[in-house]
């Protein structure tokens, strides 16, 4: 038997449509690292010992790997500086006898961290250890809860009104030393 076809004019025959596969649920792309059980059991051990939060006690870790695989990568972006520029009396200090600085800031904060406005890298210096700031147009020097403190005269020192001749030991050895001057006419 012959197969016969049909034409249609104007109209082509309907061809049966493909199936699709059906749509497989998202995937989430696996996230790029995960600790174990055991790593956040360290980190927390790790915090509690240093009474850092967690957050800091893995930033330092990696900061410490950072500085021996990469020496001189940088590892943080400079954030702005904060604080706006001071007028009226001036502020100078000088670091362990060395050439003056202006405190040209209403927020001058010392320490030894990258981003700080006066770096001191030196091991017994915290990260953020001091800042000066000047409350109703005077100076004031504050220690930020540093690891080895500030001391004036042998006294540690919390908060304190700057005068000129005030020295202040960062961690009990590095010598600060202050100089109020009136502004120029």
């Amino acid at each position: 038997m012959a197969k016969t076809t049909r034409k249609t004019l104007g109209r082509r025959a309907k061809a049966a449509p493909e199936k699709k596969p059906p749509p497989s649920p998202a995937k989430k792309p696996p996230p790029r690292w995960q600790l174990t059980d055991a790593q956040r059991e360290l980190i927390d051990r790790l915090s509690d010992r240093t009474g850092l939060e967690a957050s800091q006690v893995i930033e330092r870790a990696l900061t410490g790997y950072a500085a021996a695989a990469a020496p001189g990568m940088p590892l943080h972006v400079e954030p702005p500086r904060k604080g706006k520029k001071v007028t009226g009396q001036k502020l100078f200090l000088s670091v362990d006898g060395k050439p003056e600085i202006e405190v040209d800031r209403t927020e001058f904060v010392l320490g030894s961290a990258e981003g700080v406005d006066l770096r001191l890298d030196l091991p017994l210096i915290s990260p953020r250890h001091a800042r000066i700031l000047w409350k109703d147009g005077f100076p004031v020097f504050e220690d930020l809860r540093s690891a080895r403190g500030s001391f004036r005269l042998g006294q540690r020192v919390d908060v304190r009104m700057i005068e000129t001749g005030d020295e202040i030991d960062l961690g009990g050895f590095l010598p600060i030393r202050f100089r109020l001057a009136e502004p120029a006419m």
